[in-house]
């Protein structure tokens, strides 16, 4: 097997050094690349495409995959902004490619544990944009600028997405977000909201760029107290999630967050 990953940052180099660990031999083309996508995709026969570039280029990558017959793993969000969005879905379910949207807390047993029937579950995610990437810029990444789709609300949707795929369909979502300090260029550093989804959950949540240490948590209700959870991200959530694509690639079949699924939960959001 054979794979391409479009964007060469650290997520991208995540999923290509784990995919050799795999034992799949990996492409990765960056920013200075990019222009001659369609030659690299032409000249090569890949087996899988990643699209690992910043967010609001996110189904402009992917429809130059789906163009070519490339299942897709597409980090998140799944979009930023919903431009060629119905052309992308048009394409990979005409031509019933695999798709998937990267969001490895799914894989992660802190969350796998939460009872889809819990009537109540406070989720937190905090931490510090300078400390997030050592050796950079953080002004100059995608999360501080608007122009490139960042803002917290997007940029930490795993918890959005986590409360999605144990409770299910939302049935309201209300939230409030602001540009508190200087940490960002123009997005927002802080989100809080509630929502109440159709099995009768409610959920608040708090996201932030803010805190001085990292911390992401969950406090759930179980039997009549909130019992607090907290929440680390690890190397074998992302192996997990990519060895679920790759299995439903070769069972010609749809993962568990595909692009439909992701579209619902951004379309409740955005």
């Amino acid at each position: 097997m054979k794979a391409v990953v479009i964007g060469g940052g650290s997520i991208g180099k995540r999923h290509s050094n784990n995919l050799n660990d795999l034992g799949i031999e990996t492409r990765i083309v960056d920013v200075d690349e990019i222009k001659n996508i369609d030659n690299i995709l032409e000249d090569n026969l890949f087996d899988i495409g990643l699209v690992c570039s910043p967010n609001i280029y996110h189904i402009e990558h992917c429809i130059k995959l789906a163009t070519h017959n490339i299942p897709i793993f597409c980090e998140k969000p799944f979009y930023s902004t919903d431009v060629g969005l119905e052309q992308l879905l048009s394409i990979v379910e005409d031509r019933k490619l695999t798709t998937m949207v990267g969001c490895n807390l799914r894989f992660n047993p802190k969350i796998e544990a939460i009872n889809p029937n819990a009537k109540y579950i406070n989720v937190y995610f905090g931490y510090d944009l300078k400390k997030w990437r050592p050796n950079t810029n953080h002004l100059k990444s995608y999360s501080a600028n608007k122009h490139l789709g960042g803002g917290v609300l997007l940029d930490v949707i795993h918890e959005l997405d986590y409360l999605y795929s144990r409770f299910g369909s939302i049935k309201d979502i209300s939230y409030i977000k602001d540009r508190l300090t200087d940490i960002t260029n123009d997005t927002e550093d802080l989100v809080v909201g509630r929502v109440i989804f159709n099995n009768g959950t409610i959920a608040d949540f708090t996201l932030n760029y803010l805190s001085e240490t990292y911390q992401r948590y969950y406090d759930v209700l179980d039997e009549g107290v909130l019992k607090r959870v907290d929440v680390r991200v690890d190397n074998k959530d992302y192996v997990n999630q990519i060895k679920h694509f790759i299995e439903c690639v070769q069972l010609a079949r749809q993962s568990t967050n595909n692009f439909r699924e992701a579209h619902g939960l951004l379309k409740s959001i955005i």
